[in-house]
């Protein structure tokens, strides 16, 4: 997988199947030790701070890691936002937005927090990564986005933070 990983620049535009996104969300940050509630994503402190938010043209949904299941909070295609200036990214039929709430973190100064989240989104964004190089998926992690837009929209708290994204799609296709 990682001498297949490579930052995408292009999408296609068909829908992923169910399993595919089922199985991108699991390595993305899923929970792996049920007994426990650990996931995939090591975190600092097993705070679990970051939280996936999926972005398809039906909708923003929430990942639910510990039930394994997508929660609709907007019924309208939002992937603008998340690709800003970016507008082909906007075509990759699955965004998916790494939000870090430091609030979950037990200690620490908001400085030390961020630097905590920054850390947490860099390894969940290599396992979408890796996970779509091992699967013949398109990817590359992204930090620009609409934060203040995106902020708005999800009604993140204060303590949340939209830190990098990642589109996902098949690879296109040459004619």
């Amino acid at each position: 997988a990682l001498s297949l990983r490579a930052s995408a620049t292009g999408y296609d535009t068909s829908m992923l199947s169910l399993r595919d996104l089922s199985n991108l969300l699991w390595a993305a940050n899923g929970v792996n030790r049920p007994e426990s509630g650990k996931r995939t994503a090591p975190s600092a402190m097993n705070a679990q701070d970051i939280d996936v938010y999926v972005f398809m043209k039906k909708g923003v949904y929430l990942y639910d890691a510990q039930k394994h299941v997508l929660d609709l909070l907007l019924p309208e295609d939002h992937r603008s936002l998340v690709a800003g200036k970016q507008l082909d990214v906007a075509q990759a039929p699955v965004i998916c937005l790494l939000v870090s709430d430091i609030a979950r973190f037990r200690h620490g100064d908001d400085n030390q927090k961020l630097v905590w989240a920054a850390e947490d989104a860099g390894i969940v964004s290599q396992n979408i990564s890796i996970f779509c190089a091992s699967q013949g998926l398109a990817t590359r992690p992204r930090a620009s986005m609409d934060q203040e837009k995106l902020q708005a929209i999800l009604k993140l708290k204060p303590t949340q933070h939209p830190m990098l994204n990642a589109p996902v799609s098949y690879p296109v296709r040459n004619q």
